[in-house]
């Protein structure tokens, strides 16, 4: 890293738990240079609220923030995510949070893509990137957990949430679930990890990107590597010795591995039932079934991955790792290979190819579903720039129906003083059969609520943000 490339460490509090729906209502960002020094006043912002998504009470316990608060201190939120944009795209910018690529970037994403600008330019243009300290913590645990407390849960195995972090390492954590104490406390366990662990640190940051990660990658060795995910749990210490043994064949960003410690029986088996048993739910599998040890890691989401041996002599003894074991699969994997090289990497994806996924159909959830053209991309740009005005006056010929569905809601949303008589009428109606046929109906909601009320050790706080939040749900279902 460079003098002048820098982190932005970044956190949402949001309506609820589902990046692509619920919406994002307070931001904090910091900016810091390479030695995590901070070199500018941090952002805070908040969101106006959208009558078209109701708000999970569960958020609201969590974060605090009331509909009218974020109603009262908010943008719009097309203002708000241009913002925010501003930053997260400055040139030589490392993204970076707590669970921010599963998470804090996804809500990027889907805020970016209902506001009509590109929703992954700023990931890697002009030197950009991405990073996540959640599984830079994972990985420090199990590899290098030397100098820094780690907490336990009840069961006793190890926590790593950012407030028990923290907490264990008597680092000023201030109101959790704060965006901004959120982001100082990130940049302080940072900070932790660096001095501690320098040589793990500094490893995990120069292999974030898509590129420095693929080097590891040799399918024609089949090279075992070291990789950290949550997908492996805890009690694993959240770590397997894998081997990558096949591209996905429907997304170059993406490798198929075999986790090496169990025996790859698998491979004696039907594709086809293979298949069946990778994607059912472990609980629905029959009796004696166990899923295969396989898994896909998507390289442009900062995968720690690192070659074997970080897991050698002494670490590998403490993670109770069965390195014959692991060396007895991968042979019985590279002498398949070896007899049948083609065939060998067709049945792997066979598994993958053209996986079915539920069908979406509101445009609002459907970003994957296909990248934007360029003449396309050109109107988006004419949009973020218009007035309310002007927006009202003029139509933009898409090609995209994804796109021409968003428009209307975007008005909507943002400048509701731009709409017409009958345009109102015709977004009451959309936020009325969201509120009776979406994903989160008012039936859901009302039954959330009560649970959250039915819990014995609720604060004052809360019960009053609750409160706070049933009115204003009930104005919306009211109308004005």
């Amino acid at each position: 890293m460079s003098s002048s490339d820098s982190f932005y460490w970044h956190d949402y509090e949001t309506s609820g738990k589902d990046p692509d729906q619920d919406r994002p209502w307070q931001f904090a960002g910091v900016r810091t240079n390479p030695a995590l020094e901070v070199i500018e006043d941090p952002l805070m912002l908040f969101a106006r609220p959208s009558p078209d998504r109701l708000p999970h009470p569960a958020a609201i316990r969590v974060t605090g923030i009331t509909p009218q608060e974020a109603e009262e201190k908010g943008l719009p939120e097309a203002e708000f995510i241009q913002r925010i944009h501003q930053e997260l795209s400055r040139p030589k910018t490392c993204a970076v949070g707590y669970n921010s690529i599963r998470f804090d970037d996804e809500v990027t994403r889907f805020t970016l893509w209902r506001n009509f600008h590109d929703p992954y330019g700023r990931e890697w243009q002009n030197g950009n990137s991405r990073w996540d300290l959640l599984d830079v913590a994972r990985a420090m645990f199990a590899l290098r957990p030397e100098g820094v407390i780690w907490p336990r849960r009840a069961d006793g195995l190890p926590s790593f949430r950012l407030e028990d972090l923290t907490a264990g390492n008597d680092i000023d954590h201030g109101a959790a679930h704060d965006a901004l104490s959120d982001v100082m406390a990130t940049i302080e366990v940072a900070r932790l990890f660096k001095r501690q662990q320098p040589e793990l640190f500094g490893t995990l940051f120069a292999q974030r990107s898509k590129r420095a990660v693929s080097q590891l990658i040799d399918l024609q060795a089949l090279t075992p590597l070291v990789h950290v995910s949550g997908m492996f749990g805890a009690a694993r210490n959240n770590l397997a010795v894998v081997v990558p043994v096949a591209w996905h064949p429907d997304n170059n960003s993406e490798v198929i591995c075999v986790d090496l410690s169990l025996p790859p029986h698998f491979l004696e088996d039907d594709a086809d039932k293979v298949r069946e048993y990778l994607f059912t739910p472990q609980a629905a599998l029959p009796d004696g079934i166990q899923r295969p040890p396989l898994k896909t890691i998507r390289l442009n989401r900062a995968p720690v991955l690192l070659p074997a041996q970080w897991v050698a002599g002494a670490v590998a003894e403490r993670l109770g790792l069965d390195g014959e074991g692991h060396r007895a699969h991968l042979a019985i994997l590279r002498k398949n290979r070896a007899s049948r090289p083609q065939a060998f990497v067709e049945w792997f994806q066979k598994l993958w190819r053209d996986r079915a996924y539920p069908e979406r159909t509101d445009p609002d959830r459907m970003l994957y579903d296909g990248f934007v053209g360029d003449a396309d991309r050109a109107l988006c740009n004419e949009i973020i720039n218009a007035t309310p005005a002007q927006l009202a006056q003029h139509t933009f010929p898409f090609a995209d129906s994804r796109l021409q569905q968003l428009f209307f809601r975007y008005r909507a949303r943002n400048y509701p003083n731009s709409l017409s008589t009958a345009e109102r009428a015709q977004w009451r109606e959309h936020c009325q059969m969201q509120w009776r046929e979406g994903t989160f109906t008012q039936k859901d909601f009302e039954q959330a609520l009560t649970v959250e009320r039915a819990n014995p050790d609720m604060t004052a706080a809360t019960r009053a943000a609750l409160s706070r939040l049933e009115e204003w749900v009930g104005g919306l279902l009211v109308g004005e």
